[in-house]
């Protein structure tokens, strides 16, 4: 990462955190649930059978809506939990809330005592990534820990080995969106977007696009 890439992702990273707890509780609330129905709509037009999705954290978008439905819908769902190494995140099988318990960073993380790793090579069908910003050419700005871009090093070696690449979804408000994230090699890029207003396709690889 180049010193003025690094610096210019600090200051964004700042200002995005600000602009996201602007707004305000109720409203985020409502955003959440209108964005999760988009996203159930567009994994119904995949045909998706699983999906591996965040648990929201402070004022990120609520997936709550999302995980309920799936979970009423036969959809499985995976989410991450972060290793003590600091650098890998492993997806877990999760049922229900109570397979769920607080985590790195306070944010809830599969049980191991409750929940199954889905395993080695496994590839969901689909990526429901968070972040601070995200861009319509699939540029996104995580917190710096990496640990999606490092998973989706890890998706690409078990897609060469005939899996495929799914889809990476970048969920958040229509306020996160900005005109272009700075960003270098390492990071992974989106193959769309979904807010509360809208499903933003980038084309940063090719494929169909399911328009709602």
């Amino acid at each position: 990462m180049t010193e003025r890439n690094k610096g210019a992702k600090a200051e964004l990273r700042a200002s995005m955190k600000a602009r996201r707890k602007a707004i305000g509780a109720s409203q985020r609330s409502i955003k959440s649930e209108q964005a999760c129905s988009r996203m159930q709509g567009l994994l119904s037009a995949m045909g998706a059978s699983n999906v591996l999705v965040y648990i929201q954290l402070r004022s990120e978008l609520d997936t709550s809506p999302l995980l309920e439905w799936c979970w009423s819908n036969g959809i499985a769902v995976a989410a991450p939990r972060c290793e003590p190494d600091g650098q890998t995140m492993t997806p877990y099988w999760i049922r229900g809330w109570d397979d769920l318990k607080p985590g790195a960073y306070g944010i809830r993380e599969p049980d191991p005592a409750a929940a199954a790793e889905c395993g080695s090579g496994f590839i969901p069908d689909a990526v429901i990534v968070p972040g601070l910003a995200f861009d319509r050419q699939g540029g996104r700005l995580g917190y710096g820990a990496g640990y999606y871009d490092r998973y989706y090093d890890q998706l690409q070696m078990y897609a060469r080995e005939g899996g495929g690449m799914p889809p990476w979804i970048g969920f958040a408000y229509e306020e996160q969106l900005i005109e272009s994230v700075p960003t270098d090699g390492h990071d992974a890029f989106m193959d769309a977007v979904v807010t509360e207003s809208g499903v933003y396709w980038s084309g940063r690889r090719s494929g169909v696009q399911w328009n709602l």
